[in-house]
């Protein structure tokens, strides 16, 4: 199935991040070894073209085409900046992320996401994550 959809996470350092389509749903995986292009076109906030296949922990992003210009690096907020402990949504979310795949490794994407999205909500409502 082709869908298209925006680079909301990625980690070069693991080789992974996620995809949120542009039609809804869940965020989809996408992993280094199956982009079918330079991983230096990675960047969040770009919109890729793909084909959504089943991998073993849910929904993955596989032979991404550019669908758009790669967005200018935004400039990174120094965490001085912000309330003393507190993450950013999208740093938040990245870590994790990380966290859940290192503790259990047999989560699949949607569990990840699910759990994920609901632990930022969270810390969003008390004032620990800049949303």
């Amino acid at each position: 199935m082709v869908a298209i959809g925006k680079l909301v996470s990625y980690d070069a350092a693991r080789g992974f991040g996620f995809i949120r389509p542009e039609d809804g749903g869940p965020d989809v995986f996408v992993h280094v070894n199956d982009i079918g292009l330079d991983e230096d076109e990675l960047r969040e906030g770009r919109v890729f073209e793909f084909d959504m296949t089943e991998g073993d922990r849910g929904p993955k992003a596989v032979n991404l085409t550019a669908a758009g210009p790669a967005p200018a690096a935004a400039p990174r907020q120094h965490r001085r900046e912000r309330a003393a402990g507190q993450l950013g949504a999208d740093e938040h979310k990245r870590l994790v992320t990380e966290l859940l795949l290192e503790a259990s490794p047999a989560l699949t994407a949607g569990e990840i996401l699910t759990i994920r999205d609901r632990l930022t909500e969270f810390a969003e409502q008390h004032g620990w994550v800049e949303g």
